[in-house]
């Protein structure tokens, strides 16, 4: 089995990501793909993947909440510290994944996107619309260098589906990732017909009682475009909510996923194995 995307990275799991790699490798699954969410988790993910080479790949952020959770703080290593204006910044920030992309150290760039959910995070001196701008530059960025490499993108939307296809419109022919979907069927039709290089991730989450377009939704997907997905230590499946996520609960994903469409299980491992494999062109 395959987790198509998690964050063993993330201060929750990084601290012992050695027992949860072991853990995940002594259930006879295959690979997984750390995803990067901000500076820190980078420096992580690149130890993992030397350290587990056989197992572990990495993508690359922005992540589109960077404008409201790190506003007027840009202090990363690419910018030696300094506090810098958002166009610098994102110039900054541009040239160091391209640096990235050139030294082979990501399969894909993401997760990126547009997302409106935190907007009652704002601080003081934000707007909505200046977010909005900010947002929608670092995405097109990333759009940008993912074109010009031929990279797949992995694509974070919350509460702004529209406004991250009008962004998509002219990058129709990448590769395109809406990870850990969090629509309805009506949208995933939209995307499946827009969209030729498309794939969609599904969660944990389509296991909670609430979560009835999840599965409307995974019932439309073309068998051929599906992922799964644990986004540990996110979204932790509903027969083990009470635990932390980790990616080797990726099984319980394909337990749930192939009840539902009525599909082998074993069946649905190869598929979603060949899935993998062609989106991120291994």
């Amino acid at each position: 089995m395959y987790d198509s995307h998690t964050h063993l990275n993330a201060p929750q799991l990084f601290w012992d990501y050695k027992k949860y790699i072991e853990n995940f490798k002594n259930a006879w699954w295959k690979k997984l793909v750390n995803v990067w969410v901000d500076f820190s988790r980078t420096k992580r993910a690149l130890e993992i993947e030397r350290n587990f080479p056989d197992v572990c790949l990495s993508t690359w952020w922005f992540h589109p909440t960077e404008p409201i959770f790190k506003y007027k703080d840009w202090k990363y290593e690419f910018s030696e510290g300094k506090l810098v204006s958002w166009e610098k910044y994102l110039e900054l920030a541009k040239n160091y994944l391209e640096k990235l992309i050139l030294d082979k150290k990501i399969v894909a760039i993401g997760e990126c996107g547009i997302d409106y959910h935190y907007f009652d995070n704002l601080n003081k001196w934000q707007t909505k619309q200046e977010v909005i701008e900010q947002q929608n530059s670092l995405f097109l960025m990333q759009l940008d260098l993912a074109k010009k490499y031929n990279l797949p993108i992995v694509i974070h939307s919350r509460d702004a589906f529209y406004e991250t296809c009008e962004l998509l419109e002219n990058h129709k022919d990448l590769k395109i990732y809406f990870h850990c979907w969090g629509y309805g069927p009506e949208e995933v039709k939209y995307v499946q017909k827009n969209y030729k290089n498309l794939w969609i991730g599904y969660d944990g989450n389509i296991t909670y009682k609430k979560a009835d377009d999840l599965r409307e939704s995974v019932k439309v997907t073309d068998l051929d475009k599906i992922l799964l997905e644990t986004d540990a230590p996110y979204l932790t499946p509903q027969i083990i909510r009470k635990e932390m996520n980790q990616p080797a609960n990726v099984k319980y994903i394909y337990d749930y996923v192939a009840e539902l469409l009525d599909f082998d299980k074993n069946k649905l491992i190869t598929k979603i194995e060949g899935n993998f494999k062609t989106y991120y062109s291994l």
